[in-house]
């Protein structure tokens, strides 16, 4: 099972779209931070966010005081190169100490991360992932896309509507 950790707009998109709930199908193991889940300012978005983590879908970390060290480095050294949160870093190094993909919609944390070489993917990876393992029907995928087009202006809108008019396709066939 692969492990993945998530930033907090892979969870805020997949709330977004209706898909929180389909992540316990998948052959994943999904992880957070606590700082991560200390960004979630709207109230229903950490609702849902809270559930998942009570039924045991995604589990939330804290790291350790040298973690921390390492965050407070990275801080320093990216300083005026590029503007990653602490809690962008905190996902990255935890990236890098427990060998896992990072799950982000943010461009600049994932360009970092790249260059860290750390497995970097976007939402787009679990979408993909939830429609090939059947875990979400085409009609519900093209619905729950459509949702992130409207909700999120940053995302990838050319692959995402490359998605749904493949979706489409399939499912009038």
């Amino acid at each position: 099972m692969e492990i993945v950790i998530n930033d907090t707009n892979i969870l805020i998109d997949l709330y977004d779209a209706g898909l929180l709930p389909y992540c316990k199908k998948l052959n994943l193991d999904f992880r957070t931070l606590d700082v991560v889940i200390n960004e979630i300012e709207d109230p229903e978005q950490y609702a849902a966010v809270r559930s998942i983590i009570d039924e045991g879908t995604l589990s939330v970390y804290s790291l350790s005081g040298e973690q921390v060290g390492t965050v407070f480095q990275k801080v320093a050294e990216y300083n005026g190169v590029c503007n990653l949160s602490v809690e962008d870093i905190s996902v990255m190094v935890y990236a890098i100490d427990n060998n896992c993909r990072l799950l982000t919609g943010d461009k600049t944390l994932k360009d970092k991360a790249t260059l860290e070489n750390i497995k970097v993917s976007g939402i787009l990876f679990l979408t993909d992932m939830l429609t090939r393992e059947s875990v979400v029907g085409g009609d519900e995928m093209i619905t729950a896309l459509e949702r992130l087009l409207s909700s999120n202006n940053r995302l990838p809108k050319t692959l995402i509507k490359e998605r749904i008019e493949t979706l489409k396709r399939m499912t009038s066939l």
